[in-house]
């Protein structure tokens, strides 16, 4: 089995072993792990009973993020790297209006300032950041840091919530050292790490979505209208 590099092509990794659809079978298929963490929320959405169906919209945008990475280690080209850029915000996007408005009751002014402000910092951080830092994952560095800052909030709130998202920031932190070590292995290690980071990174969002779900009949949490909803949970 030939060993094909994609560091000078597409993206900072390695685990490419041919050109055809199937070169890169770990990295391809870890994204599974993306759709399996959204259907088993769904499934305790579905046994709750809640009745909120902007839950299953971000049930479908963490699912999209493992599809939308599939398709590009399948076929890695610049223009299918965008079905994996593109999802991954819109799902964070998503996240934060959501939580911004049920949890920390934020009216839907602010919420929308915050998420454009974020959308817009982290867009100047990846101008100015060098590319390929920590293995390309230096991109993730205000997604992190904003994670920590609305953990550290939801947690002064009383809110269980935040004992969710602090494993997922523990999980972000640990996959962000996998992604950033593995261009060193790859020389020694073919199939390199890339897979790792797909499946801390699908704990990560699991993590957030079934949190979400588990305590979503928290009393200190109170229902918007669906008005407020598809204002921001759809960017």
């Amino acid at each position: 089995m030939s060993y094909v590099s994609t560091i000078n092509t597409v993206g900072y990794y390695c685990g490419r072993f041919s050109s055809g659809f199937f070169g890169e079978p770990l990295n391809s298929f870890s994204n599974i792990a993306f759709v399996v963490g959204a259907l088993y929320a769904w499934r305790v959405w579905r046994t709750n009973g809640v009745g909120d169906y902007w839950q299953l919209v971000l049930f479908m945008l963490a699912a999209s993020v493992g599809l939308g990475s599939f398709i590009f280690h399948s076929m890695p080209t610049p223009e299918t790297l965008l079905g994996d850029l593109v999802p991954i915000q819109i799902f964070g996007l998503a996240l934060l209006g959501y939580v911004s408005l049920r949890y920390l009751r934020l009216s839907l002014a602010v919420t929308v300032a915050l998420l454009l402000a974020f959308f817009f910092v982290r867009q100047f951080w990846i101008i100015m950041m060098p590319p390929g830092g920590l293995g390309g994952g230096i991109t993730h560095i205000p997604t992190l840091l904003l994670l920590g800052i609305v953990t550290f909030v939801v947690r002064r709130k009383g809110l269980l919530l935040w004992h969710y998202m602090a494993a997922a920031i523990a999980v972000y932190v640990i996959a962000l050292l996998v992604r950033a070590w593995d261009i060193a292995v790859c020389s020694s290690f073919p199939w390199g790490l890339h897979w790792v980071w797909h499946l801390l990174m699908a704990l990560t969002a699991s993590l957030l979505v079934y949190g979400k779900e588990e305590i979503g009949s928290d009393s200190n949490v109170t229902n918007l209208s669906t008005l407020q909803y598809a204002a921001v949970v759809v960017p």
